[in-house]
């Protein structure tokens, strides 16, 4: 490996520094230069000749590789040449082309009984990502890195429940989330089961490794459901996209974008109060726990979760009002409790196709190999000591 490309591929690590070496390969192929020679040229060039280039080496890739390949192989060698401080000047027209790339599949447009049909059929987790990630509209990536301490301080106020501001990745923008009636009680006890499991403020209410299981997550759960998507394809963004279709109908566009973490003119911000209005009236298309039965739905929950369990939730409850008198709103929370102390001291049981999940097939390959495991649909889950690549699907 020459030095320019090995210094750039340095600066990267895990499936990143996999992916770009793979498709830098095909850009050595089409030039039939190394990295230090390209460089070299690139410094000593005065008539853009690298930016015709690689407008010529995307065209190249397509007659090869997928649009969405041909597009992050651009990408990739653009990558290249701004590591070494000699980037490429595109004009407008230019640069839309290199980075366009149309999708070949649609979204599934979730309806608000698809949503409860999954619920019915979900685990506590499997709830939580269906149920407040439609609450909150974030991209997956932003949804997996929330914590306990994002969330538990506000939870004793009434929905919908500001987070407050909440910064996201991919537009170094701010998001103001709403916690609904149908989250609330869900968030309520995912956090109880992570508290019974030694979590702090710190822990993240999900531990995926990946941000793509989130999406398979949600994919099984529709499945188990029912529901026919047919060719549509269903992934986390469907959620939030349901969201926004439903925001865009009550409120001005600045202020949905502002609670989903979209980019608007920093004039246009308005206060978590105004936004809550608004977001109250969306909850209507938004939730199907209707407006002051949260206490019940949450007590249903719990109580079907302690069946589940193994356990008579009647049987815990009769014991304990022979203790005491207790409203619906005691009954909710005692077995909101008791669900909480059950899940911190059960194993997670591991998803088999026997239980209604599904087995990620995991594959040790070489670099070598690597290539045509990425065009059967294969991805990168980790790079060994060894040099060598795992593989899931």
């Amino acid at each position: 490996m020459d030095k320019a490309t090995e210094e750039w591929l340095n600066s990267y690590e895990g499936s990143t520094r996999i992916t770009y070496k793979c498709l830098w390969q095909y850009f050595l192929e089409f030039t039939s230069l190394t990295g230090d020679q390209i460089l070299e040229s690139r410094r000593n060039d005065k008539e853009w000749s690298w930016e015709k280039r690689v407008m010529e080496f995307k065209n190249w890739m397509l007659k090869r590789k997928s649009e969405n390949t041909a597009k992050t192989a651009a990408a990739t060698v653009r990558a290249f040449f701004s590591f070494h401080r000699v980037p490429l000047q595109f004009r407008r027209r230019e640069s839309t082309r290199l980075t366009s790339a149309k999708r070949k599949t649609e979204d599934y447009r979730f309806s608000l009984e698809d949503l409860k049909r999954m619920c019915d059929v979900a685990s506590l987790e499997e709830k939580y990502i269906v149920l407040a990630g439609k609450s909150f509209g974030l991209r997956a990536g932003d949804f997996t890195r929330l914590s306990i301490g994002d969330l538990k301080p506000y939870l004793d106020r009434e929905v919908p429940i500001s987070i407050g501001e909440y910064a996201t990745e991919k537009e170094d923008v701010s998001a103001f989330p709403f916690i609904d009636r149908d989250a609330l009680p869900i968030v309520k006890l995912m956090i109880a089961k992570l508290e019974r499991e030694n979590g702090n403020a710190g822990t993240r209410m999900l531990h995926f490794k990946r941000n793509i299981t989130i999406t398979r997550t949600l994919k099984r759960v529709a499945e188990r459901a029912g529901i026919d998507t047919g060719t549509k394809n269903v992934r986390f963004h469907c959620l939030r996209k349901f969201l926004i279709d439903r925001l865009s109908s009550v409120m001005s566009e600045s202020k949905w974008k502002q609670i989903v973490g979209k980019k608007i003119h920093e004039a246009a911000y308005v206060s978590a109060d105004s936004l809550g209005q608004d977001y109250q009236r969306a909850m209507a298309q938004t939730c199907f726990t209707t407006e002051g039965t949260s206490v019940e739905t949450q007590k249903r929950m719990a109580y079907e979760m302690l069946k589940a369990a193994g356990l008579n939730p009647d049987a815990l409850l009769r014991r304990e009002k022979a203790k005491r008198p207790m409203t619906s709103e005691d009954e909710a929370k005692f077995l909101t409790e008791k669900m909480g102390k059950v899940i911190g001291k059960r194993k997670t049981e591991p998803e088999t196709e026997t239980n209604g999940g599904q087995v990620d097939c995991q594959r040790i390959v070489s670099e070598q190999e690597l290539e045509e495991y990425l065009n059967d649909g294969w991805h990168v889950a980790a790079v060994l000591p060894s040099g060598k690549v795992v593989v899931e699907r």
